[in-house]
């Protein structure tokens, strides 16, 4: 059913689809505000499982992102739309949740839900950068700019749906959310991208030129490396600094606060964050940002976990994804042809999953205190800069 392509359908505005593709972006964001902020808290803190299973649970989860080098192929056989509508499978993850009760192997579960999302989300921002009349970076922006709300929402109200229904709840929420938020992803995709021919771009590449892009690829494994080592660490932090700062013994107090904490405010912040990105992208290199980003980033780290009490929230507050996100999105955007996008932005992902599994092998390690980890972000972000360096001195 065709929607945006039927005169009294109700994509009849061709500006409809942007807005309802807006409104799912924040019912997803708002999805990942409460999975995030509950799961970590919940599996590492709770049920006991600690950084160990912080850790393992991002490394799956970036494991399972790897899928998302095959959705080229997957585009050009079974269509952009149909890959949007394969993401609803991801509402399963979390009603086999409901399961178990031990901290890895519901790790090991949730894990799942990446599956669907890395086979969907190329063709979802294929849909967003379809458009020849809005620049790539406004494109983007529009997308997101509600994003911020739908996630500081997400985690701020997860405390208090765990308080009324519990964990088992959560997840049926989980389950529920993600599912309405790719079916209006799929009833409204537009017809932009459904009319995009799949196969070689003009140049005659089928998608991103490994040779050209490969030191901005390895670049952007190092730079998600580090941020998701600061995600980790993250959980336990922010746990040990709220119980400092107000003492509470109300678990679902502690589920309410670190929640707001966690994600409620930052995402918000991620709001004139995500415009003043997608504005900088537009007018100077998206690389230069991408850079200062990756800097930012080992910087926020050592801060963070050296300094204590309000301080310590405070500096989680900085809303750096916004700027990383847009400022690779939009430059993978800018570089490639829309018929080879889809492809692009799967190989993107795939770099983004190689990032993320990084981290399991620190689980072989006898050390993992945050001043050993720390060395290894001060390393990988200083040689994501120079690679970048690097690339743009080969251009």
């Amino acid at each position: 059913m065709k929607l945006a392509s039927k005169p009294n359908s109700v994509g009849r505005d061709p500006s409809m689809w942007r807005l309802m593709y807006s409104l799912g972006a924040i019912l997803n964001t708002l999805t990942w505000g409460i999975y995030f902020s509950f799961t970590r808290r919940y599996i590492g803190v709770e049920l006991g499982g600690g950084l160990q299973a912080i850790i393992l649970i991002t490394g799956l989860e970036w494991g399972f992102t790897l899928f998302a080098a095959t959705v080229g192929k997957l585009a050009k056989r079974l269509g952009n739309k149909n890959l949007v509508l394969l993401g609803v499978s991801g509402a399963v993850p979390f009603l086999l949740a409901l399961s178990s009760k031990e901290p890895l192997t519901l790790s090991i579960i949730l894990s799942f839900s990446s599956l669907s999302w890395a086979l969907s989300w190329p063709s979802i921002l294929t849909a967003v950068f379809s458009s020849s009349n809005v620049s790539p970076g406004r494109a983007y922006s529009y997308f997101t700019i509600g994003t911020g709300i739908g996630y500081s929402i997400g985690s701020s109200v997860m405390g208090v749906f765990y308080n009324v229904v519990g964990a088992d709840g959560l997840f049926i929420i989980l389950a529920l959310t993600y599912f309405i938020t790719y079916l209006i992803f799929v009833i409204f995709f537009p017809k932009e991208a459904t009319r995009i021919e799949y196969g070689v771009g003009k140049s005659g590449n089928s998608g991103l030129d490994f040779r050209k892009f490969l030191m901005i690829l390895l670049a952007l494994s190092l730079t998600v490396f580090s941020r998701e080592v600061l995600y980790a660490v993250a959980p336990s932090k922010l746990s040990l600094e709220l119980g400092n700062l107000l003492g509470t013994s109300s678990k679902w107090a502690e589920y309410l606060l670190f929640g707001i904490v966690y994600g409620g405010f930052t995402a918000l912040l991620s709001i004139p964050a995500r415009v003043l990105a997608g504005k900088l992208t537009d007018r100077h290199n998206p690389l230069a940002l991408f850079s200062v980003t990756t800097l930012a980033y080992m910087i926020v780290y050592w801060t963070f976990v050296k300094s204590g009490g309000l301080l310590t929230l405070l500096i989680w507050q900085i809303p750096l994804y916004p700027f990383l996100d847009t400022s690779i999105n939009t430059y993978i955007a800018k570089q490639t042809p829309k018929e080879t996008m889809t492809s692009s932005f799967g190989i993107t992902i795939f770099f983004n999953a190689l990032g993320g599994l990084m981290l399991l092998p620190l689980l072989a390690s006898p050390i993992l205190d945050v001043d050993f980890l720390g060395y290894i972000v001060s390393v990988a972000t200083t040689f994501s800069i120079l690679l970048i360096l690097l690339s743009c001195k080969v251009k």
